[in-house]
């Protein structure tokens, strides 16, 4: 038994989930989440202000409400699609507001991700406008990548007459977030990776993503009890939960990354110039246990 335990701590797994406690990673996870959390309704209320402005037909509308609401774990559909439903019949100078929060909210998440990212990796983050420069950039991935895994998942239902057609919404969601992920951890950070490397932690954290959305209904069922302190603090305490297992398994592959290649080179969108680098908890914990492989 003891021989086992030693091995399990020397292994890969052993030595990242060491590397990721030292790292302090689930406090940073708390950051994002919660950041996530304030951004999210910005975020989606400036989608639907900008499809609005494009699409004036209110049953094409409604369809990118609920292909929207239904990236979310289903338990909290009902309760967000009828918030987004009843702001959304308030245009006019709301729907104004709503796109300068999602830019704003979304430059801000990005700016949190930038400084969580740069804890595991051991890097700097850029200039106050430089930083916003890359939100908008990635905003517009991120925008695409949600939308595009919304639509994966809903395949799931769509497929149910086939069986072998059902694997096929879980797989393409979790590409989509794979690919989403790779962007974040390429494009996000001041100093990250090659986008030929970034693929070994964007690989863990994306399938654990689509693998957390996917059975989130079984944990909602759970915790069903809190159903009892009111709606509210049921949707709250569900959202909350899942964004921080979302955000705990995008630094996992973080940490994952910065110990499998070591100390990050290359640039990511906007980067600032010279030497960016510098030691953190996160890439000390890292580093401590990539050279003990």
């Amino acid at each position: 038994m003891k021989a086992l335990l030693g091995w399990l701590k020397e292994s890969f797994p052993g030595r990242l989930g060491k590397a990721y406690g030292e790292a302090k990673a689930g406090n940073y996870a708390a950051a994002l989440a919660f950041q996530s959390f304030m951004s999210m309704f910005p975020l989606l209320l400036g989608i639907l202000a900008i499809v609005g402005l494009v699409i004036r037909d209110p049953h094409r509308l409604a369809q990118v409400r609920n292909l929207i609401v239904n990236a979310f774990p289903s338990d909290s559909q009902g309760a967000i699609g009828g918030a987004l439903q009843a702001v959304q019949q308030r245009s006019g100078l709301l729907g104004l507001i709503s796109i300068v929060g999602l830019v704003w909210g979304g430059t801000n998440l990005f700016a949190t991700m930038e400084f969580v990212l740069g804890e595991m990796f051991g890097v700097e983050q850029r200039s106050f406008l430089r930083q916003r420069l890359m939100g908008l950039v990635m905003m517009a991935f991120f925008l695409v990548g949600v939308l595009a895994a919304v639509v994966a998942n809903s395949a799931i239902s769509a497929a149910s007459s086939a069986r072998w057609l059902s694997f096929v919404g879980p797989l393409a969601g979790a590409l989509v977030m794979i690919a989403l992920v790779i962007l974040i951890y390429r494009v996000v950070p001041n100093r990250t990776f090659q986008l030929s490397e970034v693929w070994r932690g964007a690989l863990l954290a994306g399938i654990l993503m689509e693998i957390i959305t996917l059975a989130f209904p079984f944990y909602a069922k759970l915790v069903h009890g809190f159903n009892s302190y009111g709606a509210t603090f049921a949707l709250f305490f569900l959202l909350a939960t899942w964004l921080f297992f979302l955000s705990q398994f995008i630094l996992l592959g973080a940490v994952t990354n910065r110990m499998v290649i070591g100390v990050p080179k290359a640039g990511g969108a906007v980067a600032e110039p010279g030497e960016r680098t510098t030691e953190t908890r996160g890439s000390r914990a890292a580093e401590q246990q990539r050279r003990a492989s």
